[in-house]
């Protein structure tokens, strides 16, 4: 069973999951919108979403609130109406410095 202690809050920064008992926090953005830079204080998740992606990030995480953090995405996809979202911890941005190739070529036009 989900908790229905979690709700949504609309801020000027975006979105945020809010939890009404231990008011954990965990902001919520698109990141095509934004210049995201993760805090190393912070715990990120991301996901697909609406032909982009977003990002989940903590808000002045305790220690003792790590472990509702999963709920709370859980009852955010369910929310949305996404309940099968994959949601990761790797960041879906190419790493800096990283190069993209272009195909050469279709491999099955280049074989005889």
């Amino acid at each position: 069973m989900t908790s229905t202690n979690f709700y949504i809050a609309h801020t000027e920064a975006g979105d945020m999951i809010r939890d009404v008992k231990s008011m954990l926090k965990i902001s919520i953005r698109r990141l095509e919108e934004i210049t995201f830079e993760p805090n190393a204080a912070e715990l990120q998740f991301y996901s697909k979403y609406q032909n982009g992606h977003i990002v989940f990030e903590t808000v002045n995480i305790k220690d003792y609130l790590r472990p509702l953090v999963a709920s709370a995405l859980h009852w955010y996809a369910e929310y949305i109406g996404q309940p099968d979202m994959y949601i990761t911890n790797e960041d879906p941005r190419p790493a800096p410095g990283a190069k993209r190739f272009p195909a050469l070529a279709n491999i099955s036009q280049t074989v005889e």
